[in-house]
């Protein structure tokens, strides 16, 4: 009886491996380029499906067009984030993938490290008090358990803003070629935290 039972539970594992495969984003050739200067100034996400498209792209760049768009073969994604009060800042391309039906473009803004720091560094607000009837109790003094002693003014818990000298503003910018046509693409943007 146990002989029966064991190439079954090995056909539906197969099976759901098959099946769930699909299910799963599966990478897709892409070649991209970058950089902080664009000559368009707002954000915007542009998909190109044609020459005069991809060349508006890079129009949008103020640099001539790599002879390397294929129409019908190709796609093309242009990732504005539109004028930044300084340098480092950048969009960087995460993973270009296929979802079931689609292609997924995820990217990031990244931006200096300073400023990347200081969201990482901030603390999550803490609770605080003014009254004895939200004071600590069990013989803990004011303040102790995350509270301003009765009467005392509530420090600021967030730490201020890093003081960076103002540079040329910048237009961070990428193009990203995908090597097939035949999909729909769909761009995503993944928040820093």
């Amino acid at each position: 009886m146990r002989r029966r039972f064991v190439p079954i539970g090995i056909m539906a594992t197969s099976l759901l491996l098959v099946v769930g495969g699909g299910a799963m984003a599966q990478s897709v050739e892409a070649r991209h380029w970058h950089g902080a200067a664009a000559v368009a100034r707002q954000p915007e996400q542009i998909v190109a499906g044609t020459l005069g498209v991809w060349r508006a792209l890079w129009s949008r760049v103020g640099l001539p067009p790599p002879d390397m768009f294929e129409p019908g073969r190709t796609n093309a994604v242009g990732i504005f984030l539109g004028r930044r009060n300084g340098e480092g800042y950048a969009v960087n391309i995460l993973s270009t993938s296929r979802r079931r039906d689609r292609i997924v473009i995820v990217f990031e803004e990244r931006m200096p490290p300073e400023i990347m720091l200081a969201q990482r560094s901030a603390p999550a607000p803490r609770p605080v008090a003014g009254g004895s009837s939200l004071a600590p109790s069990g013989g803990l003094p004011p303040g102790a358990a995350g509270f301003a002693a009765p009467g005392a003014p509530a420090a600021s818990l967030v730490p201020p803003a890093p003081n960076r000298p103002a540079g040329q503003p910048t237009s961070p910018w990428a193009i990203i070629l995908l090597h097939r046509a035949d999909l729909p693409v769909t761009v995503e943007q993944r928040l820093f935290r």
